[in-house]
């Protein structure tokens, strides 16, 4: 059942039951109903605090040792050119459109779209929020 054991099925069974006749038919939908708002503030609250630690580590300076990259617009802005024949493509573009050849994105620091935090390039995930970038 939804990926769990025997055993724990089981288990998740007999709590049904003794919620159902310690609660009756009459009072379960009153407490999921309960369950679902209590989880939902405490979802809120988590993130609120998520956002007010990113700015306190966005406003602390960088440590010493601690790469910093330049705040640069993403890969999907900047114009490609095509490394065999040298023609300018618009951003987005895959192939060349004067020989056809496959092109590629400059390497230059990708902004994640989610939180902003600056990768380094050819990154494929944000290494803050874990956004495809």
């Amino acid at each position: 059942m939804f990926g769990m054991g025997p055993g724990e099925t089981a288990i998740v069974l007999v709590l049904i039951v003794v919620l159902f006749v310690i609660f009756g038919p009459k009072q379960l939908p009153k407490l999921g109903k309960m369950f679902g708002k209590s989880m939902k503030s405490v979802r809120t609250g988590l993130d609120e605090m998520n956002a007010e630690l990113k700015t306190e580590d966005a406003s602390k300076p960088a440590a010493a040792d601690e790469v910093v990259l330049p705040a640069s617009p993403s890969n999907a802005d900047a114009p490609l050119t095509c490394a065999k024949c040298g023609a300018t493509a618009a951003p987005g573009t895959k192939f060349c459109p004067e020989c056809g050849d496959a092109l590629s994105a400059p390497d230059m620091p990708l902004t994640c779209a989610k939180c902003g935090t600056v990768a380094a390039p050819g990154t494929k995930f944000c290494p803050e929020c874990g956004a495809a970038l």
